[in-house]
């Protein structure tokens, strides 16, 4: 069932152009390994500034704001948002039942899903891509535009 085709059939380089400009988006926030584009409830090292705490002994001197110790007189630290990766898996049918139509829905399912994961590739998240069917199969944990 599965004929092997070229990327440029699966995914024609004027859909890859309006694919690169789209995000995923999820409704909760995951705990990612790695830095990534999408920001976390988690305080962390970022450019995107979150909030203010007083400073307790042990903390980073590096995130203490000085110009407002020196209007307040009092330690603050600068707490900003941390950014993590998305990890993403698509499973897609294999089955004989997926072999129906002209292109088959199989096609379809494979072009829906190598969209998708490059959206997510696109925005540094992890993706994956499982088929299962009479012989599962998956692909290996891909991330970056390079792959």
């Amino acid at each position: 069932m599965a004929q092997p085709t070229a990327p440029n059939d699966l995914l024609p380089p004027p859909l890859l152009a309006r694919l690169e400009r789209m995000e995923l988006v999820s409704r909760k926030v995951f705990r990612g390994r790695l830095k990534g584009e999408r920001r976390s409830k988690r305080k962390g090292q970022s450019v995107e500034f979150a909030d203010f705490r007083n400073y307790v002994p042990g903390d980073d001197l590096r995130f203490v704001d000085w110009n407002l110790y020196a209007r307040l007189d009092k330690l603050y630290l600068k707490l900003f948002l941390e950014e993590e990766d998305l990890h993403v898996y698509f499973l897609v049918d294999s089955s004989p039942s997926m072999d129906f139509g002209e292109p088959t829905k199989f096609f379809a399912a494979r072009q829906i899903a190598a969209a998708l994961a490059f959206v997510g590739m696109c925005r540094g998240d992890r993706v994956r891509i499982e088929f299962l069917g009479s012989e599962n199969r998956s692909s290996p944990v891909l991330r970056g535009r390079s792959q």
